[in-house]
């Protein structure tokens, strides 16, 4: 479901209750973007809805639970106490959350190192190239080429 009309709806409704003019909070964004959004002919960015709702004098994550809250025909406390219910079910409630995204190795990363972990434990438990190919069910090219820890310094 789109949320436009609904985000149109509060962002008219927050303006209006405040008695100000679209030109009165256009200062990150455009006079006439406000008046599209209002119009419910285009959407808005995360940066615009924080920077609307920093003009209107109000969080963020208000703003958007009107917007949530009209769009699900419920009131703003509804919508809020459930959000709070599930930030508490996820353990998030009351920590400090990241604000920057970790950097994830790709699966096949991990997946590869995970054999060569393998590979390396049964080398260590005295296994033979050919004990261990048996044992963890992989091809005996890759086993060699995962038995060595360091190709390089043994080349030297």
């Amino acid at each position: 479901m789109s949320l436009r009309r609904p985000y149109a709806a509060v962002l008219q409704l927050l303006r209006r209750s405040k008695g100000l003019h679209q030109h009165a909070i256009a200062s990150e964004v455009a006079q006439s973007f406000i008046s599209m959004l209002e119009a419910s002919k285009t959407t808005a960015t995360v940066e615009s809805t924080k920077a609307l709702a920093d003009a209107l004098h109000v969080n963020a994550a208000t703003f958007f639970g009107l917007v949530i809250a009209a769009s699900q025909h419920q009131t703003p406390r509804e919508v809020m106490l459930s959000a709070i219910a599930e930030m508490e079910a996820l353990g998030l409630a009351d920590i400090v959350l990241p604000a920057e995204p970790q950097k994830l190795e790709a699966p096949s990363v991990a997946e590869a190192r995970d054999r060569k972990d393998k590979v390396q434990r049964l080398k260590a438990q005295g296994y033979s190239r050919a004990e261990a190919a048996r044992e963890l069910g992989y091809a005996w090219t890759t086993i060699n080429r995962l038995w060595s820890t360091d190709r390089k310094s043994e080349d030297s």
